[in-house]
């Protein structure tokens, strides 16, 4: 898609009709849901690997639910900006 779109006119075109299609969103979207749960849970071993909320594993299951609830924001506003 990059090499198409960037090699004419007419290639952009064609990859910017492509990205308009319901399924080539839908995969934008999945791909950009599951980069913001790797971020999340990427923050969260980085501090655990800091030794932060590593006191009990009640608090190691918060921030578990903290880093998926972020994650499910970050999907929906992911969906707002590709819809």
């Amino acid at each position: 898609m990059l090499e198409m779109s960037l090699s004419s006119q007419e290639g952009f075109q064609q990859a910017a009709d492509i990205m308009t299609g319901f399924f080539a969103k839908f995969i934008v979207w999945g791909i950009l849901t599951a980069l913001a749960y790797h971020i999340c849970g990427g923050v969260r071993h980085m501090l655990m690997d800091f030794g932060y909320l590593e006191e009990n594993l009640a608090v190691g299951s918060l921030s578990a639910k903290v880093a998926i609830g972020i994650a499910v924001i970050l999907s929906i506003l992911a969906g707002v900006l590709v819809w």
